[in-house]
């Protein structure tokens, strides 16, 4: 299997929701903790106020073991938080193999 990282991008729906963030930024990297496959997660932001969050996992396959979870009721629940401070058009998503 071969690890892989997630990049992903957005702008949040306000600039001034940046602390707010913050805090919400440090509650998924703790409820990744545990996942099968996960590795780690950070996060920074851009001069520009672009948010990067930074995902590593053991391959592919455990992140879409993953993946299927947060298609749960309960999942989609959290994502509603999630929505109010990102601004869901701008999110990009890309999978790279770490060589």
């Amino acid at each position: 299997m071969q690890n892989i990282i997630t990049l992903i991008s957005f702008e949040l729906n306000d600039k001034n929701l940046v602390d707010a963030w913050k805090k919400m930024s440090k509650e998924i990297t703790k409820s990744l903790q545990g996942v099968d496959g996960f590795i780690y997660r950070d996060s920074a932001i851009g001069e520009d106020g672009k948010v990067y969050c930074i995902l590593k996992w053991e391959s592919v396959e455990k992140q879409t073991v993953f993946k299927k979870t947060m298609e749960t009721e309960a999942f989609q629940e959290k994502m509603k938080d999630f929505g109010k401070f990102v601004n869901m058009p701008t999110m990009k998503s890309e999978v790279l193999k770490v060589v």
